[in-house]
């Protein structure tokens, strides 16, 4: 038994302790960092979501990725700005912008616009990405368009 100096009383010492728990945390953190690793290169999950080992190295987070929101409905076609209500939403839909993702913020939109009394037949959305050149020159790229059938969504 060691000493430990802070509570005065005998602790146990790392000989102790059962090696797989030592090597626990370890195990743990590369699966995550596979995880996410992968998650980015399939799912266009953001490096800044998820366990963060990418954060630092890429300028992917959500001040470089927006979300347009198109409804359409008969004699009715426009683009609206998100609601504040649905910002925590869309701030989610682009950090990984999967389909269930991007249902949850169409459903929103569509609820909202019903709550408006205003048609909404489908919603539309886009998800972009700032890339950025060897001069710093910023281009937006597409990374998910996804279209809701409010209606097919009701039956």
């Amino acid at each position: 038994m060691r000493f430990d100096p802070m509570s005065r009383e005998p602790g146990p010492s790392s000989r102790d302790i059962p090696g797989w728990r030592i090597w626990l945390p370890a195990f743990f953190l590369t699966g995550i960092a596979v995880t996410q690793i992968g998650l980015t290169k399939t799912s266009d999950l953001s490096p800044w979501k998820g366990g963060g080992f990418g954060m630092f190295a890429t300028l992917d987070g959500t001040s470089f990725r927006h979300v347009r929101i198109f409804v359409e409905a008969p004699d009715r076609s426009e683009e609206l700005t998100i609601a504040p209500s649905q910002q925590r939403l869309a701030d989610q839909a682009k950090l990984f912008p999967s389909d269930d993702k991007l249902t949850h913020l169409a459903e929103a939109v569509a609820k909202r616009e019903r709550r408006y009394d205003r048609p909404v037949k489908t919603v539309r959305l886009e998800v972009w990405r700032s890339e950025f050149n060897e001069y710093l020159e910023a281009t937006d790229r597409p990374l998910r368009n996804f279209s809701w059938d409010v209606e097919a969504a009701a039956r």
